[in-house]
């Protein structure tokens, strides 16, 4: 059996060349990229992970312990971290059940800054947080629209709980 030699000159000249391959948007097979940051306790219903879940192939969670909020109380700040990292563990769960990859950054400092900073760090398509009524939440979305205009940034109406 002969074996056919390549010219040695062509395979030089085509080394150089690339393929035309269109572009693929990678968003429409796999879904974006996005940041949730952990606002109120809500973020771990299912009716919330399955919205963004769907939506999204990487989930970034980020858990800000406000340091302007607490002002020097050591207890109060133990105890959020400790809320916060239980309630990040149980999104991460739900959300591994349905296949996705999710990380999770406990930061300190404001939250409004620290959002910002992380959603472009990690350069995130959206942003998708839990409707709430309070006077915080409405300040801080739109703060968030204002410094991240690339950025949509979605809320997702929860039903109200029922007691």
């Amino acid at each position: 059996m002969k074996k056919e030699k390549t010219n040695s000159k062509q395979s030089r000249k085509d080394a150089g060349k690339k393929d035309s391959v269109p572009a693929v948007d990678t968003k429409k097979i796999f879904g974006s990229k996005v940041l949730v940051p952990l606002l109120s306790k809500r973020e771990a219903e299912p009716a919330f992970i399955q919205a963004i879940a769907n939506k999204a192939h990487e989930i970034i969670l980020l858990l800000v312990i406000d340091t302007h909020a607490m002002a020097g109380e050591f207890g109060f700040a133990t105890n959020e971290i400790a809320v916060g990292n239980a309630l990040m563990q149980k999104i991460k769960e739900a959300i591994g059940k349905k296949r996705k990859t999710c990380n999770d950054v406990i930061e300190w400092g404001d939250t409004a800054t620290k959002i910002e900073h992380m959603a472009q760090l990690y350069h995130v398509d959206k942003v998708y947080v839990v409707k709430q009524e309070n006077q915080f939440y409405k300040i801080l979305v739109k703060d968030m629209k204002e410094k991240l205009p690339e950025i949509e940034i979605e809320e997702i109406r929860l039903q109200d709980w029922e007691e």
